[in-house]
């Protein structure tokens, strides 16, 4: 009984606009951290810029895994940003709102940012494969959400627009 309780607040927690507008603070963090991890440079620049060697085992741990993973790793990263971005801002209420969408458009040129701004990191590009993940996990991410949102009203039965 309890493990259902949780699960039914956890579904209602994230099926749902938060009510204050301090929870900003949740997708903006997370994009912050999103920027340190696919922007940390190569170990080797690191060392050049003789670097904390805290920042330099960090990066050769991210960079310890095969460059179709790194690239497979981007997929989950953006979904969580597009569903924060969509949780608080509000999943799109059907097809037609969905290309207008804050919460969308907001993830998907922050991905595009991403991987524009590592064309002035060293040893970095921008990668159309990344550009490729980051895309499909936002729209993954808002899509999900709006199921789960939608699922939400159902159960609530607060009626929705589409």
């Amino acid at each position: 009984m309890p493990m259902t309780t949780t699960l039914r607040g956890l579904i209602s927690f994230w099926g749902r606009r938060p009510s204050s507008k301090a929870w900003v603070a949740l997708p903006i963090g997370y994009m912050i951290v999103l920027q340190v991890l696919t922007g940390l440079p190569k170990p080797e620049s690191l060392r050049e810029f003789d670097s904390n060697e805290f920042i330099i085992r960090f990066s050769e741990e991210l960079f310890n895994y095969p460059f179709w993973l790194q690239d497979l790793s981007h997929l989950p990263l953006f979904f969580g940003l597009a569903w924060l971005w969509s949780w608080f801002l509000g999943p799109p209420s059907n097809l037609a709102t969905a290309i207008a969408n804050k919460a969308l458009l907001l993830s998907l040129g922050y991905g595009f940012f991403n991987e524009l701004v590592q064309t002035f990191i060293p040893q970095r590009f921008p990668s159309a494969g990344d550009l490729v993940m980051n895309t499909c996990g936002v729209v993954l991410g808002i899509y999900l959400h709006s199921l789960l949102c939608k699922i939400e009203n159902r159960r609530l039965k607060i009626p929705t627009d589409t």
